[in-house]
């Protein structure tokens, strides 16, 4: 039975993006008032409660991403301000109480960053950060306890040439099937209007180029990775601004591969 709800965010401007933790317990709400909010279920009264509001960059906040319960409770947020923020919380115990989320690290790009991924569980604490000068970076962190200092792990050059803002943003998705090996991720970007699958190399944290997955006429604005699980195909899905969705049939393993790929379901 459907049943709607309307929670009063009291985001000041546009709101960009939701995103619940891996129970469904927790809301994280962020937008162009350049705040995050943090949202609790509540059982008992069925409703969502205010946990915490952070200032949390000087421009928009576009995109949020939640890392798995089992590294603690922990938010990724990126913004038009060209960073790339690591969120903690401080105090579980206190509730309802202003700034019982911490800032625990920052990373600067060239670029805004558009688009924020953490990596499957299975493959350590990883986060992919995709910017508007055409890089995908993957960081992590040094001390997986603090979670002050976040390394670079591996760079993707998905955009040829010098990329800026104007050149619009890139998306990305990873395959969370951890039957899947190696570790593979999609990036769509809106310089050169296509999708690429990489995967990472063997006995490296490097990811190669597995596949050109499609190229168009319009830009490429989200993808989204749907993993096997049992059928011998996973679905990537993209979005473009041409008013189309298209799912794509994508076989992992030489054996099944077909002989193209460019032909959508829908």
């Amino acid at each position: 039975m459907e049943q709607e709800m309307c929670i009063p965010v009291n985001h000041d401007d546009f709101i960009h993006d939701v995103a619940y933790n891996f129970y469904g317990t927790r809301l994280a709400t962020c937008g162009s008032d350049r705040c995050i909010k943090i949202w609790d279920w509540n059982k008992q009264t069925g409703q969502w409660i205010l946990n915490d509001s952070v200032s949390a960059h000087d421009s928009s906040v576009i995109r949020l991403s939640w890392a798995h319960p089992e590294f603690g409770q922990v938010l990724a947020s990126c913004s038009l301000d060209r960073t790339m923020k690591i969120w903690m919380e401080a105090d579980p115990t206190t509730k309802n109480d202003i700034g019982r989320w911490k800032l625990a690290a920052t990373k600067h790009h060239s670029a805004a960053v558009h688009c924020i991924a953490f990596a499957p569980e299975y493959t350590n604490l990883t986060i992919a950060v995709a910017c508007s000068d055409g890089k995908v970076t993957f960081y992590s962190p040094t001390d997986p306890v603090k979670l002050d200092d976040w390394s670079n792990s591996s760079i993707i050059e998905f955009a040829s040439g010098v990329s800026t803002d104007s050149d619009g943003p890139l998306c990305l998705s990873w395959c969370k099937s951890r039957f899947a090996t190696p570790s593979m991720i999609v990036i769509g970007g809106s310089k050169e209007n296509c999708i690429r699958v990489y995967k990472q190399a063997i006995a490296s944290l490097t990811f190669v180029e597995m596949l050109e997955l499609d190229r168009y006429e319009s830009a490429v604005l989200d993808v989204d990775w749907a993993p096997s699980m049992g059928r011998s195909y996973h679905l990537i899905a993209t979005a473009c601004s041409d008013g189309h969705i298209r799912i794509y049939k994508f076989w992992s393993h030489p054996s099944m591969a077909k002989s193209t790929l460019s032909d959508s379901l829908f």
